[in-house]
């Protein structure tokens, strides 16, 4: 099964100029965990719910007035409408993302792919469960006697402020 099978092509886009609190109420308005960051330049990063929790409100600063382009992890990872859903699975898995924007044989944006949506429709959900997990608790992993211990930063990188000067 392809990509393109199973992702939703109805995706939101806000500038990277944007406030945090428009990209939320963007989230809000159309039900969504994250919006994809751009202009006329292309793609140039996502924020996420998450991003906005640990990034905006844990750190007490001001989404009427914090810029997306602050905040958004730059680092975007891809997937082909055309790639198997098992290809988007093991990006998904390396990268420890849970959305992959879908891109069409030119490069252009169509679509987006999440794990819940490869997860409905994975025949072995025990690969579907075990990704999620892998996922979700990027810092920490199991020892062989059972105890946790910090795992490596996540692999991929977020924008800083003198990054985009």
């Amino acid at each position: 099964m392809k990509v393109a099978d199973v992702m939703s092509r109805g995706v939101e886009v806000v500038s990277p100029d944007s406030t945090v609190q428009e990209a939320a109420t963007a989230m809000a308005e159309y039900d969504v965990g994250a919006v994809l960051v751009g202009g006329g330049d292309g793609l140039e990063g996502i924020l996420t719910d998450r991003d906005i929790i640990l990034r905006a409100v844990v750190e007490g600063r001001d989404v009427t007035r914090l810029r997306v382009r602050e905040i958004m992890s730059a680092s975007l990872f891809t997937v082909r409408e055309d790639d198997t859903v098992e290809a988007a699975f093991r990006e998904m898995s390396e990268r420890q993302v849970r959305r992959l924007p879908v891109l069409d044989r030119d490069g252009g944006l169509t679509g987006i792919v999440t794990l819940s949506d490869l997860g409905r429709l994975e025949r072995d959900p025990r690969l579907a469960s075990e990704t999620l997990r892998e996922i979700a608790e990027p810092h920490r992993r199991r020892t062989v006697d059972g105890e946790s211990e910090a795992a490596p930063e996540p692999k991929h990188e977020r924008a800083r402020p003198e990054d985009t000067q």
